[in-house]
């Protein structure tokens, strides 16, 4: 069911392949596979990330500021009968078309939780909001217009499913200056805790990013900005993770780290060598089940 307002915590851990399937041993008493997945457990998504020319999206995440946001458009896609981890090169791309859903949110994290408001569009409406929100940029306007009721009512033409977290969204935009940044897609095995639904498990693959072709009808195809055989486990939790959960990672000697894909798009910027592929092959590259 679309939820449009929650908050939870998120824990990441960046794990090989290896360490990702014999987690998933694990954790096969406790879990089961999410609903909208195929048969398997995966499904594709990419977003369409959001920052000004000053990089302030980036900056506040990179410096670890206690409160800052967020803006992205996401859709999610089919990962055919992906079944086990795999390369880039086996994706199967699939094309999406303006009729398809799109979800546009505002992701805030507040010392640690983070806060999510979206509003479901199609996609087409989706994509012609942000070129409304653009021109409104260019053109320089009063952000106190985007408060007036005759805002709001230009607003209904995008046919969102909350008018009034679209209108946040249009604020946030405009105020903070934001223009489509980059695109962000990849595979996710996602799983849900048995009797739990809140308590969500997930690993990330395949992450990719490219700095063209800002349009989610475009496909995903990126260049890959987490080494290959990585995958980025996540924790998502509106309460404490529970002691099963605790000792089973525990098990693999890892601790929440920070990982942003937003961020990884500049990884691509670097050499091979630095940052964030000599990070996971110090830290994780070594570790064996």
């Amino acid at each position: 069911m679309f939820t449009d307002n929650f908050c939870r915590y998120e824990f990441k851990f960046p794990v090989s392949y290896d360490v990702m399937n014999a987690m998933l041993e694990d954790l096969s008493p406790y879990v089961e596979k999410d609903a909208y997945a195929n048969r398997h457990g995966f499904y594709c998504l990419s977003s369409i990330y959001f920052d000004n020319d000053t990089d302030q999206c980036y900056h506040e995440t990179m410096n670890g500021q206690k409160y800052r946001q967020k803006i992205r458009l996401r859709v999610y896609r089919s990962a055919g009968d992906m079944s086990a981890a795999s390369g880039v090169e086996n994706v199967v791309d699939e094309q999406i078309g303006g009729n398809e859903p799109s979800y546009f949110e505002i992701k805030a994290k507040i010392n640690g939780l983070v806060v999510k408001r979206r509003v479901k569009m199609k996609l087409a409406d989706a994509m012609a909001f942000t070129e409304f929100t653009q021109k409104q940029i260019d053109e320089d306007i009063d952000v106190r217009s985007i408060l007036t009721a005759e805002n709001t009512e230009e607003l209904r033409r995008f046919s969102p499913s909350n008018l009034q977290i679209l209108r946040e969204l249009q604020f946030i935009i405009v105020s903070k200056k934001l223009r489509p940044r980059n695109v962000v897609s990849y595979e996710r095995l996602a799983l849900f805790v048995k009797n739990d639904p809140e308590l969500r498990i997930t690993f990330d693959l395949n992450i990719r990013t490219r700095g063209t072709e800002l349009d989610l009808s475009k496909g995903t195809g990126g260049k890959l900005s987490c080494p290959e055989n990585v995958a980025v486990l996540e924790i998502k939790t509106g309460k404490e993770v529970p002691l099963w959960l605790v000792k089973i990672v525990s098990k693999y000697g890892y601790r929440n780290k920070t990982f942003s894909k937003y961020c990884s798009y500049y990884v691509n910027m670097l050499p091979a060598e630095s940052l964030y592929a000599e990070y996971v092959e110090t830290e994780h590259g070594r570790h064996t089940p």
